[in-house]
């Protein structure tokens, strides 16, 4: 057999035109911190996977969090310029922090200054393509959100305390006079909840945020004028209290809509329908609580998931609301919510009444105008309704809100309304509706059915659902994480149910456990015929968010307010 031989200038030329296809890259930029830390920084670059369509996959926030490695790292002594050199081509994102307690992991307790290439100051992370140019530029701006401080504050109508290891913001007064409160007591920290929530992770773009959201804002809505005041006094205080205003993604001042966008961002999904989220709702009762500690009381208890922002604003922000209105006939309450929020999602009342919102879905049409945010709503309600009410009287109230499209709830909304259990028929009950209308679903009408408990996971079960299609809900198809938790949640109470086991407290937490799934960034119970209300929120830990795992604390309604 013969050999063939390859002339050594042959050989030469068919490597060098191998190592020619072969290109490599460089991806360089600078590391822009204008803060008071100081620390190393860490610049972290990940290679992405592609789909098969030849998009980039963005890192998820598990991933970012370290569930994979970065493909390369530099350590820099301090903000400054980077180069990663030599790379194949391929999609790329480039993330730094500045390293303020020296173990190279990524802190939020005490925030560390984070930030990563974006083609937009303020966006989120955007892959960076090297597949095509030999070299790509990626800058990296630095920036940290400003926790509560630990001494307390106070002024004319309110104050910003320590209770049992979490803040409360205490609220007393008119509704302007709360506002101004509001806002000089936690003006930085609404700042922060709009920069690193609303526009980064929300939107996750500036400009979509005021192409879209903005003028979505400024004419699909009917604000109550109280509403309004409110607010304006909020910017008042935020104002008067001298913090800085200005909003660098947005080239402008933070002003009254943004405060608007902060408490309708749930009405984002009025104007894109197709948005999901993942909270879940319980309250069992009577039969269901008799025989253990609450001696057949009504207690209530919901997962919060879903406002997971990277930087975990949504935890190391996470406020309690102490309001004591003082207009007549108007009942304190207490919300667990998030700076700057002048309605709520999360609120109980004095009387025991209990309103909180899941995410639900929305029946296809228009988008509509003249809506009222849900978070008002639900505070309106919450300040006029006791423990007496009825499915009927909140309808009511409800329906005085209704949008151009005969609905309440815009955004497509499952809201849990619960009271203490006084042997009425119907202590629990739920509102599910959207932009065209809505229904009362009561214990019995759906499985679980038990007349003592009843329960929601993100999909209708009455309103817009067909039993014939039960995948389906508002002509969509269910989400498999609604469907799955309302089905572990259904058989976990069915089961109760048929061995006859006393429902409390421990009970209430192994349901919420048993529906999250690394998304929950607080927890709530409610005893309701005690008044007492038990939170869990997320730790500050770089991982997911596992809040009805973590430790709990107890509080007494009154003990709220106390000055």
């Amino acid at each position: 057999m013969r050999l063939l031989t390859v002339p050594a200038c042959l050989l030469v030329f068919i490597l060098s035109c191998g190592n020619a296809s072969a290109r490599y890259g460089t991806i360089s930029g600078d590391v822009i911190y204008d803060g008071e830390h100081a620390g190393t920084v860490v610049v972290n670059l990940y290679m992405l996977q592609v789909t098969s369509s030849g998009e980039a996959r963005r890192l998820t926030k598990r991933q970012v969090y370290g569930s994979v490695s970065p493909f390369k790292t530099l350590t820099l002594e301090k903000p400054y310029s980077y180069t990663f050199d030599e790379l194949p081509p391929g999609h790329y994102s480039v993330f730094a922090y500045l390293d303020i307690d020296h173990n190279d992991i990524l802190g939020f307790d005490p925030p560390e200054p984070f930030g990563w290439y974006s083609s937009e100051q303020g966006g989120m992370y955007d892959p960076i393509n090297l597949a095509k140019p030999d070299e790509a530029k990626a800058d990296c701006r630095l920036r940290c959100p400003t926790p509560f401080p630990k001494q307390e504050r106070s002024t004319q109508h309110g104050a910003l305390r320590w209770v049992r290891g979490f803040p409360v913001l205490q609220l007393w007064g008119t509704a302007e006079e709360r506002g101004f409160a509001h806002g000089y007591l936690a003006g930085k920290q609404i700042i922060d909840f709009f920069e690193f929530y609303i526009i980064e992770d929300s939107w996750q773009s500036p400009k979509r945020y005021e192409k879209i959201f903005v003028p979505f804002l400024e004419t699909h809505f009917k604000y109550p004028p109280e509403y309004l005041r409110e607010c304006d006094a909020v910017i008042k205080g935020m104002e008067a209290s001298e913090i800085d205003m200005r909003l660098e993604s947005l080239n402008r001042d933070f002003n009254r809509t943004d405060l608007l966008a902060i408490n309708a961002y749930l009405e984002k999904r009025a104007a894109f329908p197709s948005e999901k989220s993942s909270c879940t709702q319980f309250a069992f009762w009577g039969a269901r609580t008799e025989g253990g500690e609450l001696k057949g009381g009504l207690i209530a208890a919901r997962n919060m998931d879903g406002e997971c922002d990277i930087r975990k604003v949504t935890v190391s922000h996470f406020l309690m609301f102490a309001v004591d209105p003082s207009e007549a006939d108007r009942r304190r309450w207490v919300s667990a919510m998030w700076p700057g929020f002048v309605g709520t999602i999360s609120g109980i009342n004095e009387d025991g009444l209990y309103s909180m919102e899941n995410a639900g879905g929305t029946c296809p049409g228009p988008v509509v105008g003249a809506i009222t945010p849900c978070s008002w709503i639900q505070r309106c309600v919450l300040e006029t309704e006791g423990k007496d009410t009825t499915p009927s009287r909140i309808l009511e109230v409800m329906r005085s809100f209704a949008c151009e499209g005969g609905g309440v709830t815009t955004p497509g909304s499952i809201i849990l309304w619960a009271v203490p259990y006084e042997q009425q028929e119907a202590p629990a009950f739920i509102y599910e509706g959207d932009r065209f209308g809505g229904s009362i679903r009561r214990a019995t009408d759906v499985r679980p059915v038990d007349p003592a408990n009843i329960m929601a996971s993100n999909h209708h079960k009455v309103y817009g659902y067909d039993p014939e299609r039960p995948d389906y809900s508002c002509d969509k198809q269910i989400s498999f994480s609604s469907l799955w938790r309302y089905e572990v949640g259904k058989n976990m109470l069915e089961a109760w149910s048929r061995g006859g086991t006393p429902l409390g407290v421990a009970e209430a937490k192994r349901l919420l456990q048993a529906v999250s799934h690394g998304t929950t960034e607080y927890s709530v119970i409610f005893k309701a015929n005690e008044n007492r209300i038990l939170i869990a929120v997320d730790d500050l830990e770089t991982d997911m968010w596992d809040a009805p795992y973590l430790s709990w604390t107890e509080f007494d309604f009154d003990e709220l307010f106390e000055k």
